[in-house]
């Protein structure tokens, strides 16, 4: 399959927050099109390349770590019990899930992407709209912000 830059958006750059947030926080991979034609394949191969775009300039978020670290977790719990058959391991197994299970409960104790967009209108003096902000800028935004705050707060020092 090749990328249609006719029928969706293939860029982070071109991408608007809105969609992104539709695509990325509500599942819905047809805020990739451009227009109505498209297929549910066409959206997944797009958002896996616009994903991966947005993977190679900013890098996996601490809170995606810490999921995949916790499912980590889990998976060796549950390959010792099936190794071992220790029944222990069953509740070791239980606490792990429980502990991802908060984990994702509390979204990593963050702010959404729209709260971040409501901060940084902020601090740059006018709102942002998310539907005329690209996801490129509004990450790039969010880093400046975070580093002025760390610098700021001396968290740099």
């Amino acid at each position: 399959m090749k990328l249609n830059s006719e029928r969706y958006f293939t860029t982070i750059e071109e991408l608007s927050l809105y969609n992104w947030i539709r695509c990325n926080e509500d599942k819905d991979k047809r805020f990739l099109r451009k227009g109505k034609k498209g297929s549910e394949n066409e959206d997944l191969f797009h958002w896996d390349h616009i994903y991966s775009a947005y993977i190679d300039e900013y890098g996996l978020s601490k809170y995606y770590v810490r999921i995949l670290k916790q499912y980590k977790r889990k998976a060796e719990a549950e390959l010792k019990h099936v190794i071992t058959e220790d029944q222990f391991e069953l509740t070791l197994i239980n606490m792990e899930t429980q502990k991802l299970e908060r984990i994702l409960a509390n979204g990593g104790n963050g702010i959404g992407t729209e709260q971040t967009l409501i901060h940084l209108s902020k601090w740059i003096g006018y709102w942002i709209k998310s539907k005329e902000i690209s996801v490129k800028e509004f990450f790039d935004l969010s880093h400046e912000y975070n580093r002025v705050n760390k610098i700021t707060n001396g968290e740099n020092k």
